[in-house]
């Protein structure tokens, strides 16, 4: 009994030691100690106002915008001619009741062409925005895994100053990043490389189309 009471004691032993042993032991050289999450800021704000792609977008929107705003003021020009020209007849007149019939027309193709208008610039716009996020979106991917971010959050660099509104006053107290190091804002990296692939795509926007992918990755100078 003796004997296996000591054997028992031993084995407790060996196995308490073992067990700290692996806990102090120092880790192989394929498990590295982990030296903890990189992240990434950039000012979306900044590299849309500066994106050349999204400028000529908004250009195109523009004019869009533009030559309907120039249809829809040559019907309402058309029927305002029309309500004029009926005041000369007499109500229940053959002749008034056609340019009436005539005025009620027009007035349905002018409420159908706004409502049309407004749907299509609406879809348009929408458009502008998901490609010009699509290709920013992809140019962070490729420059985080180039540089080795776990994350990119969107920051507003933006300081309180003398023209600070109390409304932007209070969004910039409420700001995530109160400091971030130079190195993990990668802004500017991004909105160069952007630039580029849209230059070498030819600088013509395609509804649809990406450029970040077109080759390369986005490096720091």
């Amino acid at each position: 009994m003796k004997k296996h009471a000591v054997s028992f004691f031993a084995l407790t032993l060996l196995l308490t030691v073992s067990a700290a042993q692996a806990q102090n032991a120092p880790q192989s050289a394929g498990q590295a100690t982990p030296t903890g999450h990189r992240i990434g800021l950039i000012d979306m704000s900044h590299v849309f106002q500066n994106y050349k792609k999204f400028e000529d977008l908004r250009g195109g929107l523009q004019a869009e915008i533009e030559q309907s705003d120039a249809e829809a003021k040559g019907m309402v020009e058309k029927l305002q001619k029309m309500q004029e020209e009926i005041k000369k007849f007499d109500a229940g007149s053959p002749e008034y009741e056609l340019r009436e019939k005539q005025l009620l027309d027009l007035k349905g193709e002018f409420d159908a062409f706004r409502a049309a208008t407004q749907r299509r610039l609406a879809r348009r716009e929408s458009e502008m925005f998901k490609v010009v996020y699509t290709d920013v979106t992809a140019a962070v991917k490729l420059y985080a895994e180039y540089a080795k971010f776990d994350h990119v959050m969107r920051f507003n660099p933006k300081e309180i100053d003398d023209t600070t509104s109390p409304q932007e006053a209070v969004q910039t107290m409420n700001k995530t990043f109160l400091y971030t190091r130079p190195e993990n804002d990668i802004t500017e990296t991004v909105l160069k490389y952007l630039n580029s692939q849209y230059a070498k795509a030819g600088a013509t926007p395609v509804p649809g189309r990406t450029v970040s992918g077109s080759g390369g990755t986005p490096t720091r100078q």
